[in-house]
């Protein structure tokens, strides 16, 4: 079990995050039926809702096919991809509860050597900080200043300073005595020829770039000045944590306002998210440069958004970054729109002032749906250029995951063109057979004989009876802790494993806790933390609270459990009592033993043939 400090940090996450908050905020469909919600379960597919959330008990449960359930923690956990502690430390970072590091770190393995390399990046990006508020930083402060940032704005983004001279990264990690190793790894040092280390940012205002849990990850740097050699921006390299197609700008600060208004705004680069926050659009993130991908489209979808709103400039550029980003998001089940602003003009430039947000804020306001944009593309052009430019549109028509869509929309596009749909859907197919590619042949696949797959031996009747007896006893004792007393010494005999693990730590759980307060699933998943055990806890309350009364659920299991264990005792003193040895007179007594205790039916004893 975690430790009572654990325990009790989890317990106030979960009390702050109400279940029926939180799974709504991501399965935008639940609704309330008495008390329960319900929902179609968003892990599988079905068309009769069977997921439902109990905010009395904190706890959620398919009745479907997959059958999962768990607590709030649980739920993130699986919804959004994450670790236990991942999604305890989000949970915790909403509610504003403070996350206990030196409880929860781990000691050891892999995930201690990711921690290590969250920590080197956390410390360089105080290092940057600290140069900014220096006076070496004031050329950089008073350049984003300019740019119509305000102090507090560079402040809640965290923006840093490099200098230019390459070692003052690397004089701090001497300094502070850190391994120069780790900050290659991430990307933030490099080696000369000789072996010398010098700092990969120079001369940049950093802005540090987080997950969606807010631990820094990388840095996007921008140069001051044209007079300095090199690329305008430049990201980190990819490193262990740090993706380009994995990462969304500013998701961890623009989280809430998303799951507030169920709208997320695509942006193109860092200072336009900076500005958009600064005047209040805190819904808006980037994407980093790169087309968006499929896991981009999955942290948009965890986030709860069900509206998508690019916005570009209105250039050529613009629009090419428009595709690119549709590009990724057409399978997901949102509503997607596209804001064309005026040409020449990105938010950063409209946003610092009265009239450009009321410009940014109408674009935004009427945005088009993704394929009336794509059409209004099309206007004016005419033979070789409009057939180019339709095969354009195709690229986007060809992430659609429902044909039937896609067939709509190749008619409303020949609509808009005034060309018989027949033309239209041609060129469909010939950029669709062109995508496949010439068909080669290809050598026979030699036949290699079927390997049988490795059988796990099936439960005996008695033993998946046992097991049942079992599953059913814990639930029972879950619904209604007054029968621990009476029935927690059958916690001898539970067949061991994950049930096992589950009847001894609910019987902990009973002896230590003096709150008096009722243990359920809840107060279970919240002492079992990450134990891959949690996963049938619900099922095993769920299951129990069927019958007509706890008491006599866990009365007849008991009896059953205690029944069969004393005829298997029984058999075996048979066959004790029927061998010639000096075990023959220890089987006699553990058989009065047995029947003074009134665990042997006399009945059944009787039939015990003492040779």
């Amino acid at each position: 079990m975690q430790d009572l400090e654990l325990r009790q940090f989890i317990e106030r996450v979960k009390l702050r995050s109400p279940i029926e908050v939180s799974i709504g905020e991501r399965v935008s469909v639940l609704k309330q039926r008495g008390s329960l919600y319900w929902a179609c379960c968003p892990f599988h597919q079905e068309k009769t809702p069977s997921f439902a959330v109990d905010p009395r008990r904190g706890t959620w449960h398919c009745y479907g096919a997959c059958g999962e359930g768990g607590d709030v923690i649980a739920f993130v956990e699986r919804f959004d991809g994450l670790s236990f502690m991942e999604a305890l430390r989000l949970l915790a970072q909403q509610c504003g509860e403070p996350f206990p590091e030196r409880n929860t770190r781990r000691a050891v393995g892999a995930e201690a050597a990711m921690d290590a390399r969250y920590e080197l990046l956390g410390w360089a990006n105080d290092v940057y900080r600290a140069a900014w508020r220096r006076p070496e930083g004031e050329g950089a402060r008073a350049y984003m200043q300019k740019r119509g940032l305000s102090g507090l704005t560079l402040e809640a983004f965290g923006i840093g300073w490099a200098a230019e001279n390459g070692q003052m990264l690397v004089g701090a990690a001497q300094r502070d005595k850190k391994a120069l190793d780790g900050l290659v790894e991430a990307g933030l040092v490099r080696r000369a020829e000789g072996g010398r280390p010098y700092d990969f940012f120079r001369g940049r205002v950093l802005i540090p770039i987080r997950d969606r849990l807010g631990r820094v990850v990388g840095f996007g740097g921008r140069i001051l000045g044209a007079e300095l050699d090199g690329p305008k921006y430049v990201n980190s390299p990819e490193t262990p944590l740090f993706h380009k197609g994995r990462l969304i700008f500013a998701l961890d600060l623009a989280a809430n306002a998303i799951r507030s208004t169920h709208q997320l705004l695509v942006v193109e680069g860092y200072t336009d998210v900076m500005a958009a926050h600064q005047a209040g659009w805190k819904n808006t993130v980037a994407v980093l440069g790169t087309a968006t991908t499929e896991e981009h489209a999955a942290l948009i979808r965890r986030t709860g958004a069900r509206s998508v709103v690019l916005v570009f400039d209105g250039d050529e550029a613009g629009r090419k970054a428009s595709t690119r980003a549709l590009l990724g998001l057409l399978k997901l089940p949102v509503e997607l729109r596209v804001a064309v602003l005026p040409e020449g003009r990105d938010p950063g430039d409209l946003l610092i002032d009265a009239a450009g947000s009321e410009t940014f804020r109408a674009c935004v306001e009427g945005a088009q749906e993704w394929f009336d944009w794509c059409l209004a593309g099309l206007r004016g052009l005419r033979g070789g250029e409009l057939a180019n430019a339709v095969e354009e549109r195709f690229q986007l028509l060809a992430k659609l995951a429902r044909p039937l869509e896609r067939s709509a929309r190749l008619a409303e596009m020949a609509q808009f063109l005034a060309l018989p749909e027949a033309d239209v859907r041609a060129q469909w197919q010939a950029f669709e057979a062109a995508q496949k590619g010439p068909v080669r042949p290809t050598a026979p696949t030699p036949v290699r004989e079927p390997q049988p797959e490795p059988v796990r031996a099936p439960l005996s009747a008695h033993d998946a009876r046992l097991e049942r007896a079992y599953e059913l006893l814990i639930g029972a004792l879950l619904l209604d802790n007054s029968l621990v007393a009476l029935h927690g010494h059958l916690v001898h005999g539970c067949p061991a494993g994950e049930l096992e693990f589950l009847f001894v730590s609910l019987l902990e759980l009973y002896e230590r806790d003096e709150s008096g307060a009722p243990i359920d699933a809840s107060a279970l998943l919240t002492a079992l933390g990450d134990h891959p055990a949690r996963a049938r806890v619900v099922a095993l309350q769920n299951a129990a609270a069927e019958a007509e009364s706890a008491e006599i659920l866990a009365r007849d299991q008991a009896r059953w459990i205690e029944r069969t264990r004393a005829e298997r005792e029984l058999e075996t003193l048979k066959g004790a009592l029927g061998a010639n040895g000096p075990d023959q007179a220890d089987a006699l007594e553990r058989l009065h033993r047995e029947l003074r205790a009134a665990r042997v039916p006399a009945s059944r004893a009787a039939s015990v043939r003492i040779p």
